[in-house]
């Protein structure tokens, strides 16, 4: 039963992936949180590999579809992979709790932000 349930996850950040660009931190961490118990910082490192697929998945379709920018990946992906290095060594240092109450704010944030 767990099995179905951690396909349907993806099957949900997938869709989400593939329509909105979103779908690792806002979907997948707090469910594994929530509904299956992994630690935050199970989530949040099990939600990166996961997306590396997904993201892969949506890449490629948006790809064929014209929908994507080399210049910006390229420089985006940069900083990208430097805030990420720089965000696990930060997050490794803060409790749990800090952590998942600064992901809930971020996403209230980002829910107002796009809302208005």
């Amino acid at each position: 039963m767990v099995f179905l349930g951690y396909v349907t996850l993806g099957l949900l950040a997938g869709v989400l992936a593939g329509s909105f660009g979103i779908g690792g931190g806002t979907l997948i961490v707090p469910i594994l949180i929530i509904v299956f118990s992994q630690s935050y910082e199970n989530a949040v490192g099990t939600s990166l590999m996961v997306i590396i697929a997904i993201a892969f998945a949506g890449a490629f379709r948006h790809w064929t579809l014209d929908n994507v920018n080399l210049r910006i990946v390229l420089f985006v992906a940069l900083g990208g992979v430097i805030g990420a290095i720089l965000g696990a060594n930060i997050v490794e240092n803060l409790s749990p709790a800090i952590a998942k109450k600064a992901l809930a704010i971020i996403l209230v944030i980002s829910a107002i932000r796009l809302w208005i």
